[in-house]
């Protein structure tokens, strides 16, 4: 299937890649920092005095044994900060696929300002007329709650998350254990604190790819056309601001819409009343 790429989907995918290399840079950088330290094994000395030009060093005013036992730590806090940080990437995109709906009239500001990130997915469905992977929709409802759970609650799991995370379907299981390379009630048990690892960093950032790109597919199969066509029109305009004269719009548009728009197959009908309505 075909990916329409409107700037709001554009910019959710290069903001998808940015974070995800630079989450995958620190976890890296920290197992880089890890085993430089061995080569200080031994040393009484103070980070700041071994390393005075790196920044923020003072900060840090450890030996070396006990800045490798932090770090060696590192990938349970920075995917604690991590998978919130995918997951709000998600929702944000969410919001502007209803901004895309309440342009085309089907969808209103209310109903979207009264989303959550819990219904928000159950909205777009309803608006659409048609669901989103159930299986996907699983593994994202059991990785929020669990962000949800170390964030809000120290960690600890309410009854109904530890009852979730034994309720998946068997192929949303084998996905997710696939991805994680574990079963998630390793990281869901009652009374004890939810952690993340590399892992479930991985799935959140594999599962939100995944429903934003169905989401895109039915955006374009149940978006108006009309408003498909103002979208591209718009798009074209913000991306080409030189162009002043018509005759040269009219000749680099069907460029741009072959790189961009192609999977709609806008009509030179639908594509000439945007025009219209967008006073070329």
């Amino acid at each position: 299937m075909s990916i329409v790429h409107f700037p709001e989907y554009r910019a959710y995918e290069q903001a998808r890649i940015r974070a995800s290399d630079a989450i995958m840079a620190l976890l890296a950088g920290s197992r880089l920092a890890e085993n430089t330290l061995q080569l200080t094994a031994g040393s009484t000395r103070l980070l700041p005095e071994i390393f005075p030009a790196v920044p923020h060093i003072r900060r840090i005013n450890l030996s070396t044994a006990s800045a490798q036992s932090l770090l060696a730590e590192a990938e349970v806090h920075l995917s604690a900060m991590a998978v919130p940080y995918a997951l709000a990437i998600h929702e944000d995109f969410v919001q502007t696929c209803f901004g895309l709906l309440i342009k085309s009239g089907q969808m209103t500001q209310a109903e979207a300002d009264a989303t959550k990130a819990y219904s928000m997915h159950g909205a777009f469905e309803r608006k659409v007329g048609q669901k989103l992977p159930p299986d996907s929709m699983q593994q994202f409802h059991l990785i929020r709650r669990m962000r949800n759970a170390v964030i809000h609650a120290g960690g600890i799991p309410e009854p109904s998350l530890v009852r979730a995370t034994a309720g998946l379907s068997q192929s949303a299981l084998a996905q997710w254990i696939k991805l994680t390379g574990e079963h998630p009630q390793n990281r869901v048990s009652p009374g004890l604190p939810v952690t993340f690892s590399h892992g479930e960093l991985i799935l959140a950032l594999a599962v939100t790819k995944r429903i934003s790109q169905e989401m895109n597919y039915l955006l374009r199969d149940r978006l108006k056309r009309a408003a498909w066509a103002d979208v591209a029109v718009e798009d074209f305009g913000v991306e080409h601001p030189t162009l002043k004269h018509i005759s040269q719009k009219e000749r680099k548009l069907p460029g741009f819409l072959g790189t961009y728009y192609r999977p709609l197959n806008l009509t030179e009908a639908e594509l000439n009343s945007a025009i219209q309505r967008a006073g070329w």
